[in-house]
C-alpha cells in the first residue's frame, strides 16, 4: 500500500470514529475532528503530513 492511500484510509477512519464518538459519547470529540481537518488542509499546502514519517518507518512506499 502506498503512503497516500494509507493516509486517506487512516484519515477517513479517524474522522468517522471521532464523529461517532462525538455523537454517542461526548460532544468534545468534535475537536478531534477539527484537528484532523486542519492537519489535512495543512498537508495539502505543504505536501507533508506527520503521519508520513511514521508510515515510512513502517515500510510503506511512496
Amino acid at each position: 500500500m502506498k503512503i497516500s492511500d494509507a493516509i486517506l484510509l487512516i484519515g477517513g477512519s479517524a474522522v468517522t470514529i471521532s464523529v461517532l464518538l462525538s455523537y454517542f459519547v461526548d460532544s468534545n470529540f468534535q475537536f478531534l475532528t477539527l484537528f484532523i481537518g486542519i492537519n489535512l488542509v495543512q498537508s495539502a499546502y505543504t505536501k507533508w503530513c506527520p503521519l508520513m514519517t511514521f508510515l515510512r518507518k513502517r515500510g510503506f512506499t511512496d
